[in-house]
């Protein structure tokens, strides 16, 4: 199917109930390769690449890179395909994304990993928008001092070791994908200054679709704690769990128990008819 902002970067694969994955901020879809294999068996995944990233859809000239603009522009590529609703799991920034989806009346289901959004003071905002800031504004540094180290795990695993328990699996060119990625992704500042103005997740009732917040037990970038106690009230019908041994990223930490996640919040939404079968980012 022709669009006029196609998604270039993409996966699709598998068949049966249409699966949407989104990846965290500045990342792309490869992060959910690990679990591609085991969710392929009964869904049809898309994983696209999150809009304003390297590889998806752009923000349109003059708008403002926000959750909304994002939400807006996710929602028309996927219906360009022919998918009018989906079940949706997301980590992080997508995490949140997937909740907004849920608010808009697309998600069928949702499996939100360690959403980003969940903020209460702005002082708990800013604890996390400065790690990032400062992470953007390194990543050129780093990928000149480490490119060539990245063939050791040991070396993976210290620079994971913020968002993994086990960043030695990501594998060296994964990770300097991951690396190029964030540092690429230029929206990334202006983004980040929409989040403090504009806020975090709005309240909303999230029962009808089946919502399910599923925290990351070692999560170093946005702890339970301080941001995710208060999500099950901010989102109200929302069941909430715990993706034991993994740090905030999970897919590569237990990919098996993450797709289990995902895959029980699928089999217990009410059932959709089969979407379209035209192909996204195609």
């Amino acid at each position: 199917m022709n669009r006029k902002q196609p998604a270039a970067d993409a996966h699709e694969g598998g068949s049966g109930p249409v699966l949407v994955l989104l990846h965290g901020l500045g990342g792309t879809w490869h992060v959910w390769k690990p679990v591609l294999p085991l969710l392929e068996r009964h869904h049809r995944v898309i994983a696209p690449t999150l809009p304003g990233h390297v590889g998806g859809v752009p923000i349109p000239e003059g708008a403002a890179p926000t959750v909304d603009t994002m939400a807006d522009l996710l929602i028309a590529d996927l219906k360009a395909c022919g998918i009018e609703r989906a079940h949706v799991a997301g980590n992080s920034l997508g995490g949140w994304l997937s909740l907004e989806l849920a608010r808009r009346g697309f998600a069928q289901s949702v499996t939100a990993l360690s959403p980003a959004g969940g903020w209460q003071t702005q002082k708990d905002y800013d604890a996390v928008a400065k790690s990032f800031r400062i992470i953007f504004t390194l990543l050129p540094i780093l990928i000149v001092l480490f490119t060539l180290l990245l063939s050791f795990g040991f070396i993976r695993r210290l620079l994971n070791r913020q968002a993994m328990e086990h960043g030695d699996r990501v594998p060296a060119e994964e990770s300097r994908r991951a690396m190029r990625s964030m540092r690429d992704t230029i929206m990334l500042p202006a983004l980040l200054d929409s989040m403090k103005r504009i806020g975090g997740i709005k309240p909303f009732v999230a029962n009808p679709p089946l919502v399910r917040i599923a925290w990351c037990e070692h999560d170093k970038v946005i702890p339970y704690a301080r941001y995710g106690a208060a999500l099950t009230d901010i989102v109200q019908g929302a069941e909430a769990l715990t993706v034991t041994g993994c740090g905030h990223v999970p897919m590569y930490d237990d990919p098996e128990q993450v797709a289990a996640i995902i895959a029980t919040t699928v089999a217990r939404a009410p059932y959709v008819p089969p979407a379209s079968s035209a192909s996204i980012g195609r």
